[in-house]
């Protein structure tokens, strides 16, 4: 197969040294804005390359990439009440070989309703199928595409107690269906890792000044697999504390931390537990500048081979992130970011492994007319994984076009 040479045009890109993530300016305007109900396309359109369309450690295939994301909005308000319906198809299209062409697909439906001033109620339905990047599993069986996860979520969360009362609670409930449509058998046994998860989780909030929530959390969740051979059904039990806040207009943020405990349906599985936490802080030190600091740490749901003497029984991974967005001035605006993941694989034949990942990614973005804004994005990947099939590193660079009414 014959691969993609880096367009000129690229390589002036990369020499700019500008990367994914910018904030678009368009101001997209609805089809009926006189209706009682909004419709808002848009489409991105983004041409560039891709060092490595497979993460693969050696022999790296490289392509030119063409991105067609158009995003369909509706959008109605009925008093205090709001609802929301997105989807977003993305087509990927690569010159290298057609086989890697695909469609990803996103839909979300919302709903907030203020019931009363002390009774709220959010509700949401998700649903995406996406397509990986091929694993060093899919490599070692020889598979030809990456996995293609769909995956489907209906959640809600009812708060009881004004906004500005002593103290609140918040209930919130959500049913996961996890899926896969193929290399199901064999090889990736894609099939061990399908199951369904009710979860739930309760949160006190305790006002102890007028911008600041102290708040105790319990989480609980289920995992219920569907293949008969699988030993992985669990339980996940979660109690954190914290605090909300907003200190000044410049400075918000909220933090947890707890443990979180995994005990095993079968009893020939050893019970797992780790230190639970999630934070997030949003500085603005000035109108025209946003940075923003995240980090969690949770357990994330193993796989197995049909002998399930391979595969691991979970995952635990601690994720950091920093952002920074800046408007140069009316038109032009960019954003910088570095995200760190660490994934430590346990139990299983996996036991032991470690993967770490660092994305840095930069954008520039012109809004060159109310409907229309030109980009230039970039993204540099870098795994650092004790399995040495797992080493790789990917760059890409694109150009970017977001249309609006």
């Amino acid at each position: 197969m014959k691969r993609s040479h880096t367009p000129s045009a690229l390589v002036l890109v990369a020499a700019l040294g500008t990367i994914a993530g910018t904030a678009n300016a368009v101001d997209p305007m609805p089809v009926n804005q006189d209706g009682p109900v909004d419709f808002i396309p848009t489409l991105k359109v983004s041409q560039g390359y891709d060092d490595n369309i497979e993460e693969a450690p050696d022999d790296k295939k490289s392509s030119n990439v063409t991105k067609v994301a158009p995003t369909f909005l509706l959008r109605a308000q009925e008093r205090a009440n709001r609802y929301q319906l997105r989807y977003t198809p993305t087509f990927q299209r690569y010159s290298h070989d057609s086989d890697d062409n695909r469609v990803n697909h996103f839909a979300t439906a919302t709903s907030r309703l203020t019931l009363n001033a002390r009774n709220r109620v959010n509700l949401g339905l998700n649903a995406r199928r996406n397509q990986a990047t091929l694993s060093d599993t899919n490599r070692d069986f020889d598979e030809s595409e990456g996995d293609i996860n769909e995956r489907y979520t209906l959640d809600g969360t009812y708060t009881f107690g004004a906004r500005g009362a002593k103290g609140q609670i918040e209930l919130d409930g959500s049913y996961v269906w996890n899926r896969y449509s193929n290399n199901l058998v064999g090889g990736s046994n894609n099939r061990s890792e399908e199951y369904d998860s009710p979860r739930a989780g309760a949160t006190f909030l305790w006002r102890v000044a007028p911008r600041t929530q102290l708040l105790i959390e319990g989480r609980y969740a289920d995992f219920d697999y569907t293949w008969s051979g699988s030993d992985l059904n669990s339980t996940n039990l979660s109690a954190l504390v914290g605090a909300r806040w907003q200190a000044t207009a410049k400075t918000s943020g909220s933090v947890r931390v707890g443990q979180e405990d995994k005990d095993f349906d079968d009893a020939g599985k050893e019970d797992t537990d780790v230190t639970r936490w999630q934070a997030q802080v949003n500085w603005r030190p000035a109108p025209h500048s946003r940075v923003r600091l995240n980090t969690a740490n949770s357990l994330e749901e193993g796989s197995q081979t049909e002998s399930t003497s391979s595969g691991e029984n979970t995952i635990e991974q601690t994720t950091y992130g920093l952002s920074w967005d800046y408007d140069w001035d009316g038109q032009v605006s960019s954003n910088v970011a570095y995200r760190f993941r660490d994934k430590d694989y346990i139990g299983g034949g996996s036991d032991g492994r470690n993967d770490e990942l660092h994305t840095v990614s930069v954008g520039v973005s012109y809004s060159f007319r109310r409907w229309l804004d030109f980009g230039v994005e970039t993204r540099f990947k870098d795994n650092d994984s004790s399995l040495d099939g797992a080493n790789y590193d990917r760059n890409t660079y694109f150009l970017t076009a977001t249309l609006s009414l």
